[in-house]
């Protein structure tokens, strides 16, 4: 019995902070939260978006740690067409699915394609992040082609057009040897999953 009572005294912080968490916690959304969108941070994230915002954690401190950014809806809630909410649901987790297939050889590139922008501007944000929490070089720089190359790339289907694009990155030299990007695309305005590939070398690749 006494080990429980240390055991639960001990946790209670840590149980307080989960219950009260915008993410992941258990109470029922207050309606000035239900308007805000939150993403989760590791503290060492947090430092390098925020530096000195963030206090470090201190000595002897055994509880896992992490901040959290809200900003404000550009669209209340459910005003937001199902299909984003669904995708923004599970931004984190598929944002990380696609970071861990990276290496750390390379600086990374984040390209969106999405038909809005708010949410291209969230998807971008968490990939970054994702690609930042492994420990990946990221640059904001995204690779450019001449209007005559996009003019001819626009009218093919996806399965070509990014293919044809990377090589023409590479032929450019918009991308060097140790560049390459990681495209986060809806294919589909209906589907609610997103699709990734990766450019480097002038070879593309699906990863989902």
């Amino acid at each position: 019995m006494a080990t429980l009572l240390y055991l639960l005294i001990f946790s209670l912080p840590s149980i307080i902070e989960t219950v009260r968490d915008p993410i992941d916690g258990f109470l029922p959304a207050q309606s000035d939260l239900r308007d805000l969108d939150c993403t989760p941070l590791t503290t060492a994230g947090a430092m390098r978006i925020a530096p000195g915002q963030v206090p470090q954690p201190e000595r002897g401190d055994r509880l896992e740690r992490r901040a959290v950014v809200c900003r404000e809806r550009l669209l209340k809630q459910g005003t937001r067409p199902p299909q984003d909410d669904a995708i923004l649901m599970q931004l984190r987790s598929t944002a990380a699915e696609f970071a861990a297939l990276t290496t750390d050889d390379r600086r990374w590139m984040v390209e969106v394609i999405h038909p809005r922008s708010a949410v291209a501007q969230k998807i971008s944000f968490a990939t970054k992040n994702a690609l930042l929490d492994l420990g990946r070089r990221v640059t904001d720089r995204t690779p450019t082609l001449a209007a005559g190359d996009i003019e001819v790339i626009g009218r093919l289907s996806p399965e070509r057009a990014w293919p044809l694009a990377c090589m023409r990155y590479r032929a450019v030299e918009s991308m060097g040897p140790k560049d390459a990007l990681l495209a986060v695309v809806l294919r589909d305005h209906r589907e609610t999953m997103l699709h990734a590939g990766i450019c480097a070398d002038g070879e593309w690749r699906w990863l989902r």
